[in-house]
């Protein structure tokens, strides 16, 4: 029988052996759906880290709902099916393929008659007869996968006519297939749930036992009290639009009690409260999960929606008290970002101690916050960003918590999403400071800082080009950072006028170098990458050099003009005209800086003073920047050429503006760049 490593390849878990190498670290994290989609990609990419996570499946909404409805005893397969598909690696055609099979949804309204057809010609390999995307998806699966699909298809349909001659029936409208392939996994595995997420986790190619139920698997439906007085009495109705009074109290209701007497039901005479907390339920804590909170080093509880996918996890019986026993493991708290339907009156303090009370299962244990979370992640930004509404707001004055515990940043990425990478930073910190497991670096964003003056011509083309480039495949977020030096046309204007990107400005003109300072302080990235606004540069050449500082080990990669010029003195007369003086100082200064580099330094630099370079944000942090002019790239060439820094020069298409066209660059800028590589190798 083949290992799980071989059975699985390139998932980067727990060795054959079942123990963890003492390079790896044990992760669990509570889920919250999409809302911990960045974190988790991350963290699973990261092979120190041995990743469970951990999620309940009490969601009831539409199609859902009537499956649930339809195979009493199932709790929900929609968020089983939205995590494999996240978390699926997709470097093949089959696991591309199978996601879009199982994200495919039946058209809303479809009758019967055409469901039960479309389900037939997938049984009978007719796929030429289905309807797009799913004609060309289904070529893409492996032999195996299309027998589990097969398989899984054919037991829903047999109950579905087993049912359907009992007098019940399911309506198809808008259930996605994947929800229908679970159904029958799950019937396939004599109904039981935990069972049915270990085999449908295989069926994705992904390990079993790292998506796991927190429950032990019973089938209890969601219910909440809201503070004025109403009640939302299903998960739909507790994730969907709803006034903004805070949600009280939950409930987790016995399934033979919410059919007969709630769901749909009218409220009885004497309201709901009483019949809500007769159908209250606790469930178990499943003993895999048990199992992967003892033996974690982090526990991580997620954003997302927290009335539905977090907290009802947090009041399973015995989880708080293994999470207590856990004296070793990290605790940490991910607040949301944005505002959700349920939470549009908390603050991030609010949704702690709610935490902590769903920890003590409605006050039936005492719960010491210090056992079961050391960390508070939080959303913090500028006063302009935190004033939107749809920001969870973090008040120190109101925390009831120490601050020393709470990490405040701006954690965004996409929009209202954590970076992982921000998340993965400061764990890393906090792994290291406490055990001796040293986590390698992920990149994880790449911060564009773009100094302008008086670039109102060209700016918006090259923002625009620059925010369509794309560095998923790498698992690189970006981000798109404008420093205005002290522009006197619109420049500023036109730039804040380009969607995604931020703009800061100098009080004055300072120079260059002092925009591409203040954007390095204002870069979220752990890449920086140099790019500048006069579209003299092409940015599909940016594809190289970020590929470059991911993939090559350097730190520092240099884009050069020098590659690909084929006739400099023709060029630079374009550009200088009759301006001899510049001429001779443009094509003689650039070699005089890159000999004197070499002399200085013992290293060669084609091309110093070149607009395109990008850097290991720390490793330019680390350099203590001062110049304020174009000298600061001579001094970032010096630093690191003393500190023996490798450089990687890669080619670049160039295409000078004339100085009628805007071309700013003087001969006083190269005596300072060479000034600058003389005073900091004398410096020391």
């Amino acid at each position: 029988m083949a290992s799980e490593s071989e059975t699985f390849p390139g998932i980067g878990d727990t060795p054959a052996t079942g123990r963890v190498s003492p390079s790896q670290i044990n992760v669990v994290l509570f889920s919250g759906g999409s809302g911990t989609s960045e974190i988790t990609g991350t963290l699973r990419r990261h092979a120190q880290i041995s990743l469970k996570i951990l999620i309940n499946a009490y969601d009831d909404g539409h199609s859902t709902g009537r499956l649930r409805a339809f195979i009493p005893g199932m709790l929900g397969p929609s968020d089983v099916r939205k995590n494999l598909n996240r978390l699926m690696p997709l470097g093949e055609r089959s696991q591309l393929g199978l996601k879009q099979v199982s994200d495919y949804r039946l058209r809303i309204g479809i009758p019967r008659d055409e469901a039960l057809n479309l389900i037939d010609l997938i049984v009978n390999g007719d796929y030429k007869s289905l309807p797009e995307p799913l004609r060309a998806s289904f070529p893409l699966l492996a032999y195996w996968q299309m027998q589990d699909l097969n398989s899984f298809l054919r037991r829903f349909i047999a109950y579905f006519h087993e049912r359907e001659r009992q007098g019940f029936t399911f309506d198809f409208t808008d259930c996605a297939l994947g929800n229908l392939l679970f159904a029958g996994c799950y019937l396939e595995q004599d109904q039981d749930f935990n069972a049915a997420i270990d085999a449908f986790s295989v069926f994705h190619n992904f390990p079993p036992g790292i998506l796991l139920n927190v429950t032990s698997g019973e089938n209890l439906f969601l219910a909440a009290a809201k503070a004025n007085g109403s009640y939302l009495l299903n998960e739909a109705d507790i994730v969907a639009a709803q006034d903004p009074a805070r949600i009280s109290e939950l409930f987790l209701l016995d399934e033979t009690i919410y059919r007969k007497s709630i769901c749909g039901a009218n409220p009885p005479p004497e309201g709901w409260d009483s019949i809500l907390r007769q159908a209250h339920r606790v469930p178990q804590l499943d003993p895999r999960a048990a199992a992967a909170i003892e033996q974690a080093d982090v526990i991580i509880y997620g954003p997302g929606t927290q009335h539905s996918s977090l907290f009802p996890s947090y009041m399973t019986a015995g989880l708080a008290e293994k999470i207590a026993l856990n004296t070793k493991a990290d605790k940490v708290f991910i607040g949301n970002i944005h505002r959700d339907f349920d939470i549009q009156e908390e603050d991030a303090s609010d949704l702690a101690r709610k935490l902590l009370d769903a920890m003590s299962r409605k006050g039936e244990i005492g719960v010491e916050w210090r056992d079961v979370v050391s960390q508070f992640f939080v959303q913090g930004a500028d006063q302009t960003t935190l004033s939107q509404a749809k920001y969870i707001p973090f008040d120190k004055s109101r925390f009831s918590f120490p601050l020393e515990t709470v990490k405040v940043r701006d954690w965004e990425g996409k929009e209202g999403r954590h970076a992982g990478g921000y998340v993965l930073d400061e764990l890393r910190q906090i792994v290291q400071s406490r055990i001796d497991v040293e986590l390698a670096q992920v990149h994880h964003m790449v911060s564009f800082i773009v100094p302008v003056v008086n670039e109102a011509a060209t700016i918006e083309g090259v923002l625009k080009a620059l925010t369509a480039l794309d560095f998923q495949s790498f698992g690189l977020n970006k981000e798109v950072i404008v420093v205005d030096g002290g522009s006197s046309d619109d420049t500023a204007d036109k730039a804040r006028g380009v969607r995604n990107v931020k703009v800061f400005s100098l009080p004055r003109r300072l120079g260059r170098g002092a925009a591409m300072r203040l954007g390095i302080e204002k870069a979220r990235g752990n890449l920086i990458v140099f790019f500048p606004g006069d579209n003299e540069y092409r940015v599909a050449d940016l594809s190289g050099i970020v590929t470059s500082l991911v993939s090559s080990g350097f730190r520092a990669v240099f884009g050069t003009r020098a590659v690909k010029c084929t006739d400099l003195s023709g060029t630079l007369k374009r550009i200088y005209q009759n301006d001899r003086a510049l001429y001779l100082v443009s094509k003689y200064g650039g070699i005089l800086l890159s000999v004197t580099t070499l002399l200085l330094y013992n290293r060669y630099v084609s091309d110093v003073l070149s607009s395109v370079k990008g850097y290991d944000a720390a490793l330019l942090r680390s350099l203590n920047l001062q110049s304020d002019g174009i000298d600061l790239e001579t001094e970032i060439v010096a630093k690191l050429s003393r500190r023996r820094e490798y450089f990687l020069e890669v080619p670049l298409d160039y295409r000078p503006r004339t100085r009628a066209a805007g071309k700013k660059i003087r001969s006083s800028d190269g005596w300072g760049a060479l000034m600058a590589l003389i005073r900091y190798r004398v410096k020391g």
